[in-house]
């Protein structure tokens, strides 16, 4: 009977004592991967690396040119302050952190830096090879960010500047960007593209409107944190390199963003260069930063070549309309109201029924518009709060004008009598 010893050896199984031991993985460093330097100051060292992307640069669509104002973004954004500074004191940011939910505990490990010089446009970014350089890193940051007054982010406002703010403070460092202006680019491209695109997202704004490929060093942002834990466990840099490339792309996409934006803002040419529905959207910016000639244009050339669907053109009848009020025409908005009114606008019929109520005393006749209205409604249904309560005020308007129109038949039969 064979022995076990001769029964293993049959299965292909060798003595431990005969098995080669694993040859030693080469662990790359950060400097291996990226060039860059080790910069030192007085709270320690971290990790910098930087990049020029010269004038006349392209990226996607957008040429990097030097002929880009700020003033009318400054205005979408509701950062006016920066309305009469050269772009070159805007400094674009975003953060690679631990965590995706923020908190007192999210270390932002990387932290990407961009602006315009006379060369162009450089990228900066700071980078902790350990938890322990976070104060360095900071610091590196607060002494930059002096040469500037505003800040470009994609949804900074409530992620990366909060992050950052705690970091700050747990530091105990002064915050260097209490008192700056922000521009937030995510609030102004959820206004101009949330009617015909379904996500807003950086990356997806790349994709379908700067047309900006990523090569195969992405990776997706929802892998960051775990990349640097291991990076952290096992001392292994190469996956930070795709780390890196995420954020650095982030940056510069950001500033092409707003090159793109910028230059469509003081374009004579949105007709034929914006898809009709971010066309109609520009329109409604247009209208909410107060350059109504901008947006009554924009919005008649909806109308007249009728490049919206049914509900977009119903938006349109009352802007427009709406616009005309603000405008003092009344007679114009009126003519737009009753367009939409066959349209089934309830909003534009309501204004109807104001006009006529208010300023023509007309109650019969207001009274059909709220009796319409409310048909409309009825037909529409009740699935949001706002239309319930739509419904309430109806009933009350049409209350009180069969109260005002039977009070005004009375008077004048006993007039006429």
């Amino acid at each position: 009977m064979p022995s076990l010893s001769d029964r293993l050896k049959a299965l292909g199984m060798v003595p431990a004592s005969k098995v080669e031991a694993p040859k030693a993985r080469t662990q790359l460093k950060i400097s291996d991967i990226v060039p860059g330097k080790e910069i030192t100051n007085s709270l320690g060292t971290c990790y910098f690396t930087e990049q020029l992307y010269p004038w006349n640069y392209q990226h996607g669509k957008v040429t990097f040119l030097q002929t880009f104002g700020i003033s009318t973004i400054a205005d979408a954004t509701k950062a006016s302050q920066v309305k009469g500074e050269n772009v070159s004191r805007l400094l674009f940011l975003d953060t690679e952190t631990t965590g995706l939910s923020g908190g007192t505990g999210t270390l932002a490990f990387l932290v990407g830096l961009g602006y315009f010089t006379d060369q162009g446009f450089m990228l900066n970014q700071y980078l902790c090879r350990d938890p322990l350089e976070e104060p360095a890193m900071l610091l590196e940051i607060a002494n930059l960010a002096e040469n500037f007054s505003g800040l470009v982010t994609f949804n900074g406002k409530s992620f990366d500047i909060p992050l950052l703010n705690s970091r700050y403070i747990l530091n105990r460092l002064p915050k260097p960007f209490e008192n700056y202006s922000h521009l937030d680019l995510l609030h102004l491209s959820r206004k101009l593209w949330r009617n015909r695109l379904q996500s807003r997202a950086l990356q997806d704004l790349e994709q379908q409107i700067l047309e900006i490929p990523r090569t195969s060093d992405e990776i997706p942002g929802w892998m960051i944190p775990e990349i640097y834990f291991d990076y952290l466990r096992t001392g292994n840099a190469e996956p930070i390199k795709g780390v890196l490339y995420h954020n650095g792309m982030d940056i510069v996409s950001l500033a092409a963003l707003f090159v793109y934006l910028a230059d469509s803002f003081d374009s004579h040419t949105l007709a034929e260069t914006f898809h009709p529905i971010d066309y109609f959207s520009m329109g409604v910016l247009y209208n909410d930063i107060g350059r109504l000639d901008l947006a009554e244009s924009i919005y008649i050339d909806c109308f007249e070549r009728h490049l919206l669907d049914t509900d977009l053109n119903i938006s349109l009848h009352h802007r427009l309309g709406d616009l005309y009020k603000r405008q003092g025409k009344l007679a114009e908005a009126i003519q737009v109201w009753t367009t939409a009114a066959e349209l089934e606008d309830i909003d534009s019929i309501v204004e109807l029924a104001k006009y006529y109520e208010h300023t023509q005393g007309e109650y019969s006749l207001a009274l059909e518009w709220t009796e319409k209205a409310v048909l409309y409604l009825d037909k529409k249904g009740y699935h949001s709060y706002q239309n319930r309560q739509l419904k309430k005020d109806l009933i009350k308007r049409k209350e009180r004008l069969t109260a005002k129109s039977e009070r005004k038949n009375t008077h004048v039969s006993q007039k006429n009598s």
